[in-house]
């Protein structure tokens, strides 16, 4: 294992992202969330994520041109089409709309469409605390999980998080797959060389593994109860926003030249609108 400053690793991080095209916007927004994650621990979601983004940029699929509109359906609802550019991005412009919607109406729900892999949703979490709000977010990804008592991958490992205010300390956050593990968590551990623990994954017979080069499809969290959540951030995100879900959606790692067309979510809640005084 290699000890990186963190500015010296942001650096490094920016000039990759620069080099393969992305916009100075773009690159900024990505290399935020992806150094928060590594500065919390998500390792998975950190800058181990830059190659791949530089390679779906180079072969097709993201369009570091992207112009991001916002359609205000209401004085609380809003789609953003993020044009098929880094999700990262649209979900800092999300956020910070469902957070001016939250202070004018006490409540922000914003809907994403044409997004990518956007990172731990925890940075988007900490957004909204940070405004004194609670936040809620949630995004489908490609399918790698079998739902409970299935042997083959259809959910994806859907995850989602909550954020909370918490006056004089540090915000209470909560960020977590649908899955047993993120499948960014396998990636690692094959890089690192390490294990998986048991119960999260299983091989291409449907037997239990702890190998992550033997890991083809991952296990849900707590069987049907796993399994209900990841369907219900597909039908919030994906059917509701009338884009793939399930085994239906392009694949993160594989075909490279195709637009993933993602769907996600993000709800902020202002806390005065209930009569509790935010922490801002």
């Amino acid at each position: 294992m290699y000890k990186v400053k963190e500015q010296e690793l942001r650096k490094l991080a920016e000039s990759k992202l620069r080099q393969a095209g992305f916009s100075p916007s773009d690159v900024k927004h990505a290399v935020d969330v992806l150094i928060y994650a590594d500065m919390t621990g998500v390792h998975s979601h950190g800058v181990m994520r830059v190659e791949h983004y530089c390679q779906r940029l180079l072969a097709g699929g993201l369009n570091a041109k992207a112009k991001h509109v916002f359609d205000k359906r209401s004085p609380s609802v809003g789609v953003l089409d993020s044009d098929d550019g880094l999700g990262h991005s649209a979900l800092v412009e999300a956020t910070n709309q469902a957070i001016a919607m939250a202070d004018e109406t006490g409540l922000g729900f914003v809907c994403i469409k044409n997004t990518s892999h956007c990172g731990a949703l925890s940075y988007f979490m900490n957004m909204a605390t940070e405004a004194g709000m609670i936040g809620v977010g949630m995004t489908q990804t490609d399918s790698c999980v079998a739902p409970h008592g299935g042997a083959e991958r259809f959910f994806g490992t859907n995850p989602i998080a909550f954020g909370f205010p918490v006056e004089g300390s540090h915000p209470m956050i909560v960020d977590m797959a649908t899955s047993a593990t993120a499948f960014g968590k396998i990636l690692h551990a094959k890089e690192t060389g390490s294990k998986i623990r048991e119960g999260v994954a299983i091989d291409s017979n449907g037997h239990p593994t702890t190998d992550p080069e033997q890991a083809e499809t991952l296990l849900p969290f707590g069987g049907h109860k796993g399994s209900g959540l990841a369907l219900s951030i597909d039908a919030l995100t994906g059917v509701l926003m009338g884009a793939n879900y399930g085994n239906h959606i392009t694949q993160m790692y594989g075909d490279y030249d195709k637009m993933r067309k993602l769907a996600s979510l993000i709800i902020v809640i202002n806390p005065n609108a209930w009569g509790h005084r935010s922490s801002r």
